[in-house]
């Protein structure tokens, strides 16, 4: 389900184990807009609300004031993690 874009995003830097680790302490929630999440894995900004719409996997957008919505950084890294295993389970 994870396009071919994001897929190579993903896989563009190599990763550790280490880029897993819990290497910040607990505090605030993180958000980022639509547009940032599009600039990291390299697709349009529709395309990320698209699939928001329609993959209850995907990370979805947070409501915070009337005129303000992000997605959660932590639902983001989630999503990575959880798609590059796929594919490096699939590579097998």
């Amino acid at each position: 389900m994870i396009s071919t874009r994001l897929s190579a995003a993903l896989l563009h830097k190599p990763i550790t184990l280490a880029a897993f680790a819990n290497s910040e302490p607990p505090g605030p929630e993180r958000f980022i807009t639509d547009l940032q999440l599009a600039a990291r894995w390299h697709v349009h900004p529709s395309t990320i609300w698209r699939n928001a719409k329609k993959t209850p996997t995907y990370p979805q957008p947070v409501k915070l004031s009337a005129r303000v919505t992000r997605f959660r950084l932590s639902d983001v890294e989630r999503f990575e993690r959880k798609e590059y295993l796929q594919s490096k389970a699939g590579e097998r």
